[in-house]
């Protein structure tokens, strides 16, 4: 029920976000969408309460809606073994997120918020959903390709990533 649940609502903020962006840009509101991929240590929590580290490939589709405000879809997979993260991941999540943060010239700082689905092997934990948080940090090269990084934690710590990677802007942040 709650999986099912967990579907139908990141299904409807992919809808909300392609909606927005047409009324966005109809309306002369200057909306811009972004992709990135990040390379992250995750750590997931094991039952009897130590961590345990996984190496994990993530990647980010957002909007953002105003300079300080946007909507953000997160994915992940993560293993102990680097030739299995995307073939048999022992950790799987997804998130979708509200994203408020400030940008100075060319470097944008920013906290996530919002709701998380893990898939996370039983030898580790029982955790399936929960709230998402983080923060995170844009380092712009150019007008619209950034140095990413971030950190993001899903359901009280059940699994965490520190990420870094790229974001890319359609039309520059400004």
């Amino acid at each position: 029920m709650e999986n099912c649940l967990m579907k139908k609502l990141l299904g409807c903020l992919v809808l909300g976000l392609g909606l927005m962006a047409g009324n966005a840009h109809a309306d002369g509101v200057s909306a811009k969408m972004y992709y990135g991929a990040g390379l992250s240590d995750g750590s997931v929590e094991i039952a009897n309460g130590t961590d345990k580290s996984l190496g994990t490939v993530s990647a980010v589709v957002g909007l953002q809606l105003l300079d300080f405000v946007g909507i953000e879809l997160s994915l992940g997979a993560g293993s102990d073994q680097t030739a299995s993260i995307l073939s048999e991941p022992l950790v799987t999540y997804q998130a979708a997120l509200l994203r408020l943060g400030y940008r100075w010239d060319r470097v944008g700082v920013y906290i996530l918020g919002g709701q998380a689905r893990m898939d996370i092997d039983s030898q580790f934990n029982n955790s399936d959903a929960g709230n998402a948080f983080g923060f995170g940090i844009n380092l712009f090269g150019n007008e619209t390709t950034a140095l990413n990084f971030n950190v993001l934690n899903l359901d009280d710590g059940a699994f965490s990533t520190a990420t870094i990677g790229f974001q890319y802007y359609f039309g520059g942040f400004r």
